[in-house]
């Protein structure tokens, strides 16, 4: 149990460092352009997404859906909340600067692009094959029938 929770623990930190590099990244930049928010955000959540179809393939390769599907909840709804609620403190900003609803959206918007890539990877595993399951089926189908 204790290295369930690691492997948890190390893509949650893997996807705020992520997140937390593209804010500081502006923040020194002093990007004060829409344009120069937006691309960042756009860019720090699109290599989010990579980081949790990466952690999604990998995790489906090894472990079963029930062990999977808990791993990768634990490490969208952490990291989506870690990113809204302290990410804004690295930016220069607060979370609830711009009113609950703004947070509220920008929560789900997290969310949803983590969600989206934790399901790219998890299907890609299956698609491949490499997952548990597939790979057990896959054994049995290539037994010799037996006679009988």
């Amino acid at each position: 149990m204790q290295n369930r929770w690691t492997r948890v623990g190390v893509v949650v930190a893997v996807l705020i460092v992520v997140n937390f590099g593209a804010r500081l990244v502006l923040r020194l930049a002093n990007g004060t352009s829409e344009d120069v928010e937006l691309t960042t955000a756009l860019v720090s959540l699109a290599a989010m997404g990579v980081v949790i179809a990466v952690a999604g393939f990998l995790t489906a390769r090894r472990y079963l859906w029930g062990v999977t599907a808990g791993d990768l909840f634990f490490d969208l709804v952490i990291s989506a909340l870690l990113v809204t609620l302290v990410g804004p403190f690295v930016s220069g900003a607060t979370p609830f600067g711009s009113g609950v609803t703004q947070w509220l959206l920008q929560l789900l918007v997290c969310l949803g692009v983590l969600l989206i890539g934790s399901a790219i990877g998890v299907l890609l595993a299956v698609a491949f094959g490499l997952d548990p399951k597939s790979r057990a089926w896959g054994a049995y189908a290539a037994q010799k029938p037996r006679r009988r």
